[in-house]
């Protein structure tokens, strides 16, 4: 989530069900059951799902990648970065 977010940054992740394009996002990842990705809502499709990107979009693995997901696999969303 460079340049957002660097390595090691921790952020308030609030449990929602109401989501809009912009919020960054906590997902689990849709091949690798174990792994959660951070990533900016681009768009939410017509079926409900959600296109999830990377803000450094030249190194970022998402929905460009592995397509929308669906809104039972987001978990909350950033609500505030702590220092």
């Amino acid at each position: 989530m460079k340049p957002t977010l660097e390595e090691g940054d921790s952020v308030v992740i609030e449990t929602s069900k109401h989501f809009r394009a912009g919020d960054i996002v906590l997902a689990n990842h849709p091949f690798k059951k174990s792994v959660k990705i951070l990533k900016r809502i681009e768009n939410i499709t017509l079926d409900g799902s959600y296109f999830l990107v990377g803000d450094n979009k030249s190194e970022s693995t998402d929905s460009r990648s592995f397509g929308s997901i669906p809104a039972k696999e987001i978990i909350g969303k950033a609500v505030c970065r702590l220092q």
